[in-house]
């Protein structure tokens, strides 16, 4: 099959449904969109490579379906309403371009995300490129920068749990009780609208671990955080399974787990989420357990480290 059967065979039509805010899809040159009146385009993209995004041996479907969550989540941190996709599958072989665009699709189809361009290319080695892009009402995107001293901090969605799960893929343990944590993660697109709505104005979404991520949210914001780790969500499940050292490092520092990071006023009620800390104005990033000061060792990912 060659590279445009396998374009109209693995892409064209799949995915989600059309939107109004595509005036000319997959197939031509360029896609060209509209955005609703009085709101404003969000867009992110994301790469992820064999090797270092993923084990080598993990299917090359999961793979792609992890890379396209790994990008709408960025949507999901700044509270927008996903619309299209762009996907660039660069292939071993024709088989692998199948197989990722059965999981890149499947993935797209879920959450109701229409593919309206990319590219294929074969390549020493299978990687993707996800760009997406989303709107919202003008003026109502949630930020880094935007947290204030006394603030809450909370959390949507559990922590630790990526990393546990990829430690068992690694040391051969595929049916481990943490496995499905790491091969089919979601991102929390329904909650990011939500918490939007509510009237939040600041959150990232975890994909660098919990430390680093509230680092970056802390100094974006000119502000410092405590953490009490005992309030995360299913702390003691994590603690049960791995031993409090380990729960700890994986928690603090695990990656990838795609949980929404945010702030908002003291006292304020918010649904399906964890108050685990509170805003200050002295800078840094403060982790307690029961109220103890810690430390826990080894930092957050970094690609060139």
């Amino acid at each position: 099959m060659g590279e445009f059967d396998l374009i109209d065979s693995c892409f064209a039509g799949k995915g989600g449904k059309p939107r109004a805010f595509t005036l000319l899809g997959i197939g031509d040159d360029a896609s060209i969109h509209q955005p609703a009146a009085g709101m404003e385009l969000v867009v992110s993209t994301d790469a992820s490579l064999a090797g270092v995004h993923w084990p080598m041996d993990l299917p090359v479907a999961i793979a792609a379906g992890r890379a396209v969550c790994s990008a709408l989540s960025d949507l999901a941190a700044m509270g927008a309403e996903p619309l299209s996709c762009w996907l660039n599958v660069m292939a071993e072989d024709t088989d692998a371009v199948e197989q990722m665009g059965l999981g890149a699709t499947a993935a797209l189809l879920r959450h109701d995300v229409e593919l309206v361009g990319g590219d294929t290319t074969r390549s020493p080695c299978n990687a993707l490129a996800v760009t997406v892009a989303g709107q919202l009402p003008a003026g109502s995107a949630m930020r880094r920068d935007a947290a204030l001293a006394d603030d809450d901090v909370w959390l949507c969605g559990r922590v630790g749990f990526h990393a546990s799960g990829l430690q068992q893929w690694l040391t051969g343990e595929k049916d481990g009780c943490f496995v499905v944590e790491f091969t089919h993660i979601e991102p929390l697109l329904r909650q990011g609208v939500m918490l939007r709505e509510q009237g939040v104005r600041c959150c990232m979404d975890i994909s660098d671990g919990l430390l680093q991520d509230a680092e970056h949210l802390a100094r974006a914001s000119g502000v410092g955080m405590d953490i009490e780790l005992s309030l995360l969500p299913d702390w003691s499940q994590l603690v049960a399974e791995l031993g409090e050292a380990k729960a700890l490092q994986n928690a603090a520092h695990g990656g990838e787990d795609y949980a929404l990071l945010f702030t908002a006023p003291a006292g304020k009620t918010l649904d399906q989420a964890c108050r685990i800390g509170r805003c200050r104005s002295q800078p840094g990033v403060a982790l307690r357990l029961h109220g103890d000061l810690i430390t826990v060792e080894k930092s957050g990912y970094d690609h060139f480290k």
